[in-house]
C-alpha cells in the first residue's frame, strides 16, 4: 500500500513536458524577426480620433449623496416646512432643491449671505443648525402680522427687536417639524439653545468638522426669493448613519392575509416557559457560603406584595401568588408596560 502511494506522488512529481518537448514547441514558434512579420500581415487597428486621460475614481467621500435616508428625511422636512408657509402666507410658494454638500463647518458659517441662523441641540447627539436668507425670515414676519409677506429694505442685516421674538415663534415650529422629520428613523427632541445673525456666537462645531449640508431654494413671489439650509455636524449623525443608507417609500406594502394567518398559528404553538418571581435578596459570597438547611433567605418584600411574571428576561405581568387545588397558582393582576400590549 505504502509503495503505490509513493508511486502516485513520484507520478504527479513529474514536469508537464519534458525537456525534448518544450524544445520542439519553441523552435516551431520561430524567431522574433518572424513574430514581428506576422503582426505585421494584420490589418491596422483603427485608433480613435481622441483619447481622454483615464484616471480611476479616487473619490472616497461619504457625503450625504451615499445616504438615500438622510436625503429623504430632509426633502420631507422641506415639503412640511412649505405647507407651512404656504398656510401663513395664504398663496402657493415655491420650493426647490439645490444642492447637497459636505463642507467643513468653516466653510458652512463664511458664506457672505446675511442669514438667519436657528441652532438645535439633541441629547445624546450635538448640536446642527437650519440657515435662512434674511430676507425670508423678515418676510414670513410680515406675514405673520397679518401683511403680504414684502421685504421692504433689501439691504438689512439683522432682525429688530420684534422680528427677532416673532423668529422665535419659528423656532418652536422649526422644532415640531424636526422631530417629526426624523420619527422613522428614531425619536430626537430637538431643543433651540440660539438663534442667531452672526454665525460666529454660535458655536455648533469645531471649525474642521464635517457637516453633511441640503439646500433649498424658496420662491415667495417674483421678487422674494432665498435659500434655507439644514446642516448637520457628522458627529450628530453618527450614530444613525447606518440606519440612513437605507431607503425610505411611500408605497404601501402588500400583505399575503393567508401567509399571516399561518404565521400567527404557527407562533401560537410554539411553546413557552414562564416564571413567577416573588423576590430578590443580595448577600454577600461569604454569607451564601454559610447558609444551610432551615436558614430564611431575606426579602425586602411584604407577604401580600405582587410577585412578577417572566417569559425569558422580559416582566410581563404582576401577580398575586395563591394556591388553587393544593397547588402554587398565581392571579395576573396588571399588566407590565412594555412588556404586553
Amino acid at each position: 500500500m505504502t509503495e503505490t502511494v509513493e508511486a502516485a506522488v513520484a507520478e504527479d512529481k513529474k514536469p508537464v513536458l519534458e525537456p525534448e518537448e518544450i524544445e520542439a514547441l519553441m523552435a516551431n514558434v520561430g524567431s522574433d524577426e518572424t513574430i514581428d512579420a506576422l503582426f505585421s500581415s494584420l490589418p491596422p487597428i483603427q485608433e480613435p480620433e481622441a483619447v481622454e486621460a483615464f484616471t480611476f475614481d479616487q473619490d472616497d467621500s461619504e457625503g450625504p449623496g451615499r445616504y438615500p435616508l438622510f436625503v429623504n428625511l430632509q426633502e420631507r422636512m422641506a415639503e412640511a416646512l412649505k405647507e407651512q408657509w404656504e398656510d401663513t402666507f395664504q398663496r402657493d410658494i415655491g420650493v426647490s432643491f439645490q444642492s447637497m454638500t459636505e463642507n467643513t463647518y468653516r466653510d458652512v458659517i463664511s458664506a457672505e449671505e446675511h442669514r438667519v441662523f436657528f441652532a438645535y441641540s439633541v441629547e445624546g447627539y450635538g448640536r446642527m443648525m437650519l440657515a435662512f436668507d434674511l430676507p425670508l425670515i423678515v418676510a414670513h414676519v410680515d406675514a405673520m402680522l397679518g401683511g403680504s409677506g414684502e421685504v421692504y429694505d433689501e439691504s438689512i442685516q439683522a432682525l429688530s427687536p420684534v422680528e427677532n421674538r416673532l423668529a422665535e415663534r419659528i423656532a418652536k415650529s422649526l422644532e415640531m417639524h424636526l422631530e417629526n422629520t426624523w420619527k422613522p428613523v428614531t425619536v430626537l427632541d430637538f431643543v433651540l439653545f440660539k438663534l442667531e445673525t452672526d454665525s460666529q456666537f454660535l458655536a455648533v462645531a469645531g471649525a474642521q468638522d464635517a457637516c453633511f449640508s441640503m439646500y433649498f431654494e424658496i420662491q415667495l413671489d417674483e421678487d422674494v426669493k432665498g435659500t434655507f439650509a439644514l446642516h448637520y455636524p457628522r458627529t450628530f449623525l453618527e450614530p444613525m448613519l447606518d440606519s440612513l443608507r437605507s431607503t425610505m417609500s411611500d408605497e404601501p406594502v402588500a400583505v399575503d392575509e393567508m401567509w399571516q394567518a399561518q404565521l400567527e398559528h404557527a407562533l401560537s404553538e410554539v411553546p413557552i416557559t414562564m416564571r413567577l418571581e416573588l423576590g430578590q435578596c443580595s448577600m454577600e459570597i461569604g454569607e451564601f457560603l454559610a447558609l444551610s438547611e432551615g436558614d430564611y433567605l431575606p426579602f425586602k418584600v411584604g407577604d401580600t406584595d405582587p410577585a412578577t411574571l417572566w417569559i425569558d428576561v422580559m416582566p410581563m405581568f404582576q401577580a398575586q401568588a395563591g394556591s388553587q387545588e393544593g397547588m402554587l397558582a398565581a392571579e395576573l393582576t396588571d399588566a407590565i408596560q412594555g412588556g404586553i400590549s
